[in-house]
């Protein structure tokens, strides 16, 4: 059987150019220290074929300010008014607003967090949400009722809501606004 021998260069073509988030090594491969450090800061989890986690799966978050910026992720922008929106659900029964969205940030950027825009036109649509979401309104006013808990936002505003939360979105003309969840992938992908 081969001996492999991981250095923080692999760590990095592992990372950046193959987009991995799990390395397995066999029960002989080497690590080095400082290959073991990387994949700590940028979150790869390292599996021995045994089983076993080497000490660098137990932090898996990325702990990025740490790091030079050519291990980054790189820097990206969204041209909101380039961003084509499409159809979100099918379920009429669940919905009665047309609905529309677009994620413009997601893991495969190596983003911990989403984001996309998404629209909403008369009506109104449930949801329960699996994930953290932050949303800020950029044109019209949205409500979201969560129970006897009713918030309502307009241009501007930023409403918050918990993981968890069973939640109607509902709108009385049209509403736009740009969604952040955490974590990234909020549909389940």
């Amino acid at each position: 059987m081969r001996r492999h021998f991981f250095t923080a260069d692999d760590i990095y073509q592992l990372i950046n150019k193959q987009n991995a988030s799990v390395l397995l090594i066999g029960p002989d491969d080497i690590i080095t220290p400082q290959a073991e450090d990387l994949a700590i800061k940028l979150g790869l989890r390292v599996i021995r074929e045994n089983g076993t986690q080497d000490s660098v799966s137990k932090q898996i978050q990325p702990d990025f300010h740490k790091l030079p910026s050519q291990f980054l992720p790189p820097l990206i922008v969204v041209r909101g008014s380039q961003v084509v929106l499409e159809k979100f659900g099918s379920d009429t029964s669940e919905q009665n607003a047309n609905t529309h969205l677009k994620d413009v940030i997601t893991s495969s950027d190596r983003s911990p967090m989403a984001a996309g825009y998404m629209t909403l036109d008369k009506g109104n649509f449930s949801w329960t949400l699996s994930y953290d979401e932050i949303d800020i309104i950029l044109e019209g006013e949205l409500e979201i009722r969560r129970g006897l808990d009713v918030v309502q936002g307009g241009v501007g505003d930023v409403i918050y809501i918990p993981k968890g939360s069973s939640v109607v979105f509902s709108t009385p003309g049209k509403v736009r606004f740009v969604y952040v969840t955490y974590p990234a992938e909020w549909q389940g992908k």
